[in-house]
C-alpha cells in the first residue's frame, strides 16, 4: 500500500534517474562498480530537519519539502564529533542525512529486500558515509542498501532525566530514519515490508535497542547486532543527569534547574560543547577502559511523549517486551584486541603498568552483575586470578588481557542477551562467533595488530563491505567474503541464514552459527 503514496517518475535507463517522493523530486546517479553490475546511488537526502538552535537535544522533526529537484549526488555532512587523535571537532550539527543504493528502480521486477546499516563508533564518532566501506558487494547480492547519520556524544545523548531533555535523541534519529525508509523506500525499488537492520559495535547495540524499543515497532522484520548488545556494560548510561550537570559546571553553569541548564547548553558552541564533554567525566568513570558517558539511557515518563527506552534492557528482555523478529547476534573471536589500542597499550606500554596498579578501579565499574563494593572487589580479584593466574598484567600477558576484555565488554553481554531473548521468543535467534583471521581483517590491518591471535573488533566489516584491501578470485578471503555476504543477505531475504528447515549447529566456513530459537529446544 505504501507504493500508492508515490507519483513515481523513473527513468532507469538514464545515468541520472529521477524519483518523486513526498518531500520532492530526487535525482540520483548510476554508479559503476568493479565487483558487481552498475547500481543507482542517492546520497545526502535529509530525513529530518537540522537539529540546530532550539532543536538541539530535542527529538528529530520531519524534514520540510523542497521545490525543484534535489541532486542526491554526494553524502551529507557527518555529525559533529571530537577526534581525540587530532584534538579537534569535525562535522556539523546539520547532519541528519540518508543514503540509498539500489540495484534496480521500480518496474516489472519485484521490490528488493532492504538492509539498513547503523554505523558504530562508541556513540562518539563515525558516520553512515561510504568512505572506506562501500556497499558494492551487498547491493550486488540483490538487496537495497541504506545508511544514515545520527547525532553523537552529548548532542545525541544528553539527558536530564526529566521533561527538559528526556534523552536518547540519537536513538530517536534512528527511528526517524527507519520511518523515512518505511515511507519512501518503495520509490527506490526496496520492499518496505522486508527491512533488515544491521550494525556493528555501537551500531550493534543500536540494533538491539531498536528491537527493545516501543518506538520502533513495525519498522523492520529482522535484525543483526554485530559485536554489540544493549546489556554490554558500556551501552547504558548509569547516572545521565549527574553527567549533564558535571558538563554544565565545567562550562560555567552553577544552578540546579534542568530547564536553565539546557537553555545554557544551547548557547555553547558545538566545538566547545564537544571538547569539554571529553573531560566532563564523573570521578568514578575516570579509571575505566570504556569511558563512554553520553550513551543511551532509560527515559522518564513524559506526558504526551513516547519513550524510546522506558525500562532497562535487562528488564525489557526478561519481560519479553521486545519485537519478536528473527535476530542474529555475535562477536569476533578476539574482540579485546580493540583495547590494546583504546588503552594506548600498543603505543605506550606505560599504560599497562597504570592499569595493573589500578586493576580493581579499572574493572569494577564494568560489573553490571555485582554492584556492591565488597562484592565488586572480590569479583575483580577472582577475575584477575582466572585470567592471569598468579601473574601480573604485563607485556607477557597481553593475550590474557585480550581474553578478559573480550568476555567482559562483549561476549558475556551478547550471549546473555541472546539467551534472554530465546527464552521469550519463538522466532529464530542466532548466535555466532567470527573466527576467520584472514587478509581482509579491517581493524588488525588498520592498527597494525596482526601479531595478536584472534579476530579483532570490526575485522568482519572488511568482508561485508568494499575496502582498500582486495581478495583474489578463488582465494580463502574471497570465499569467506562470499559466505558472509550470502548469509547476511539470505537473512534479509528469508529471515534465516540457513535453509528454512535447518535449525541445528552449523559451521559455515569459519563462522560458527547456532540457533537458539525456543521452538527448537
Amino acid at each position: 500500500m505504501l507504493t500508492t503514496m508515490f507519483l513515481m517518475e523513473v527513468h532507469p535507463q538514464e545515468n541520472f534517474p529521477l524519483v518523486n517522493l513526498a518531500q520532492g523530486t530526487v535525482k540520483g546517479k548510476m554508479v559503476s562498480s568493479t565487483v558487481t553490475a552498475p547500481f543507482y546511488s542517492f546520497q545526502g537526502i535529509p530525513y529530518a530537519k537540522p537539529p540546530v538552535g532550539q532543536l538541539r537535544f530535542k527529538a528529530p522533526v520531519a524534514p520540510d519539502p523542497w521545490n525543484g529537484t534535489f541532486e542526491a549526488f554526494q553524502e551529507g555532512n557527518i555529525c559533529s564529533q571530537f577526534d581525540m587523535g587530532e584534538n579537534k571537532v569535525y562535522g556539523s550539527e546539520d547532519c541528519l542525512y540518508i543514503n540509498v543504493f539500489t540495484p534496480q528502480l521500480p518496474g516489472l521486477e519485484p521490490l528488493k529486500p532492504v538492509m539498513v546499516f547503523i554505523h558504530g563508533g562508541a556513540y562518539k564518532a563515525g558516520s553512515g558515509n561510504t568512505a572506506g566501506l562501500t556497499p558494492d558487494y551487498l547491493v550486488g547480492a540483490g538487496v537495497v542498501f541504506v545508511s544514515f547519520n545520527y547525532r553523537l556524544d552529548v548532542l545525541g545523548f544528553l539527558s536530564t532525566e526529566d521533561s527538559a531533555v528526556p534523552g536518547n535523541a540519537a536513538m530517536k534519529d534512528q527511528v526517524q530514519a527507519l520511518c523515512w525508509i518505511k515511507q519512501n523506500i518503495a520509490a527506490f525499488g526496496g520492499d518496505p515490508n522486508k527491512v533488515t537492520i544491521f550494525g556493528h559495535s555501537a551500531g550493534g547495540c543500536s540494533v538491539h535497542y531498536l528491537v527493545l524499543s516501543p518506538m520502533a515497532r513495525g519498522l523492520f522484520r529482522g535484525a543483526i547486532a554485530q559485536s554489540g548488545s544493549a546489556v554490554n556494560p558500556w551501552a547504558l548510561a548509569v547516572r545521565p543527569r549527574e553527567s549533564a550537570f558535571i558538563l554544565g559546571r565545567a562550562l560555567g553553569y552553577s544552578g540546579n534547574s534542568s530547564e536553565e541548564l539546557v537553555r545554557f547548553l544551547r548557547t555553547i558552541s558545538c566545538q566547545r560543547l564537544l571538547t569539554t564533554a571529553q573531560e566532563a567525566i564523573p570521578d568514578r568513570d575516570k579509571p575505566r577502559l570504556m569511558r563512554m558517558v553520553f550513551v543511551p539511557s532509560v527515559e522518564p515518563t513524559v506526558e504526551g511523549e513516547m519513550s524510546f527506552l522506558p525500562d532497562t534492557p535487562i528488564n525489557l528482555l526478561k519481560q519479553g517486551t521486545f519485537q519478536k523478529v528473527p535476530f542474529i547476534s555475535g562477536v569476533a573471536s578476539g574482540e579485546g584486541i580493540l583495547f590494546l589500542k583504546i588503552a594506548n597499550i600498543l603505543d605506550n606500554f606505560g599504560r599497562v603498568q597504570e592499569i595493573n596498579e589500578n586493576f580493581v578501579k579499572t574493572l569494577k565499574p564494568e560489573l553490571r552483575f555485582c554492584k556492591e563494593d565488597l562484592c565488586g572487589n572480590e569479583m575483580v580479584a577472582r577475575m584477575k586470578s582466572f585470567y592471569f593466574g598468579d601473574q601480573d598484567f604485563n607485556n607477557d600477558t597481553l593475550e590474557n588481557f585480550i581474553d578478559l576484555t573480550s568476555d567482559l565488554f562483549f561476549n558475556e553481554g551478547v550471549e546473555y542477551g541472546v539467551n534472554l531473548m530465546a527464552s521469550q521468543s519463538s522466532t529464530p535467534i542466532y548466535l555466532y562467533e567470527f573466527i576467520y583471521d584472514g587478509g581482509l581483517a579491517l581493524f588488525k590491518i588498520r592498527f597494525g595488530a596482526q601479531n595478536f591471535s584472534g579476530v579483532a573488533h570490526g575485522d568482519e566489516l572488511g568482508y561485508l563491505f568494499g575496502t582498500s584491501q582486495s581478495a583474489a578470485d578463488g582465494s580463502p578471503d574471497a570465499s569467506m567474503r562470499s559466505k558472509l555476504i550470502t548469509m547476511w543477505t539470505n537473512f534479509a531475504k528469508t529471515g534465516s541464514v540457513l535453509e528454512p528447515s535447518v535449525h541445528i549447529l552449523k559451521v559455515c566456513g569459519l563462522i560458527k552459527i547456532s540457533c537458539f530459537s525456543k521452538r527448537m529446544k
